[in-house]
């Protein structure tokens, strides 16, 4: 039987909203499907369409290419973590399955639901990333954010009225817990703000059925910002660094950043040893935040930009990125987080 064209087309609206044209071309291309497209009416009624019409692509593909765009990047992540053993508790199959019932959202157990700009925030997704055991348990949540935009002004006697529309944006949220007792809570970043300290709270609230707060601590990345700095000779192949913020024992800060955003903090020895001056005569300041990039050497699809800053176990990456892009700076920034002797 068919995939229905209707939900085609519903998804990929989605997929257009969250990622770019290259994107979805490389995917079709990795298939063996015509995939060139100059806008994306022509990806829809020339490409995807057709395509699924004829079998050679399935609706349950597209849902797993929306998966893969929109949970990666434009995002900031809080790390937490639990006892391996609790872990293995929450993402118990049955115990998951019995905490869907009870939110009455047990028909995600059987796969997502593509929604694109719900009432109320809502779960549109729960799944386990499996081998021969769960890996992992994912709860994904849409809402929608309406925020005011400045489009110009008007005219008014003698005033000028400035003039702003409400837009609406669908924003993706989710959390993710491994078997090891990792979290991942993902936020989708705003458009006017910084601060998403209500936006946890909220989204916890919503998943608690399934991941009870109370069961996880915050897991700390100072020793990952730390060592980002301190290890920078070391680390120079693989990380560009555009500015870091040092804080000493009186709350005072020296921050060093570049003139553009294309540069090197490390090319400039005299800003860089004044942040290594503050380190070395108090021994209780630290590396408080980073803005850096993952190159695109190190075996990442393209450069990979990652603010830490903000909470304790909090990182952002400001822009859209692949899944495995987003793994690698997960990898590398636990890596980074483990004390070495």
């Amino acid at each position: 039987m068919a995939d229905d064209l209707n939900d085609t087309k519903r998804i990929a609206e989605l997929i257009r909203e969250a990622t770019s044209l290259p994107v979805v071309s490389a995917f079709l291309k990795k298939r063996g499907l015509t995939s060139s497209a100059g806008t994306w009416d022509d990806m829809l009624s020339k490409r995807l369409i057709p395509a699924v019409e004829k079998g050679e692509l399935s609706n349950e593909e597209l849902s797993n290419l929306l998966r893969s765009v929109e949970e990666c990047g434009r995002q900031h992540v809080f790390l937490y973590f639990c006892t391996k053993a609790r872990a293995a508790e929450l993402i118990d199959r049955k115990r998951v399955a019995q905490a869907a019932k009870k939110k009455k959202c047990e028909h995600l157990l059987d796969g997502p639901q593509a929604l694109a700009k719900p009432a109320a925030p809502e779960l549109v997704d729960i799944r386990w990333d499996s081998a021969k055991i769960d890996l992992s348990l994912t709860i994904k949540e849409v809402e929608t954010r309406t925020y005011q935009k400045y489009i110009g002004t008007k005219p008014y006697g003698d005033e000028l009225h400035k003039i702003y529309a409400k837009v609406q944006e669908r924003a993706v949220n989710l959390v993710r817990l491994h078997h090891d007792g990792l979290l991942e809570l993902r936020i989708a970043a705003h458009a006017n703000s910084t601060k998403y300290e209500a936006d946890v709270v909220r989204f916890w609230n919503h998943v608690a059925e399934f991941i009870p707060k109370h069961d996880f601590k915050e897991m700390s990345l100072s020793t990952a910002k730390d060592r980002l700095w301190g290890e920078r000779a070391e680390l120079t192949e693989t990380i560009r660094y555009t500015d870091s913020t040092i804080r000493n024992e009186a709350g005072n800060l020296l921050r060093g950043a570049t003139g553009n955003i294309g540069s090197d903090l490390l090319a400039d020895a005299a800003v860089s040893q004044s942040l290594d001056y503050l380190l070395d005569h108090d021994a209780a300041a630290y590396c408080e935040g980073a803005n850096i990039w993952f190159k695109e050497t190190s075996g990442l699809s393209t450069d990979v930009h990652v603010l830490l800053g903000g909470e304790v176990n909090e990182y952002a990456l400001p822009a859209s990125c692949t899944e495995e892009d987003y793994q690698y700076v997960l990898d590398r920034l636990r890596g980074l987080n483990r004390r070495v002797s």
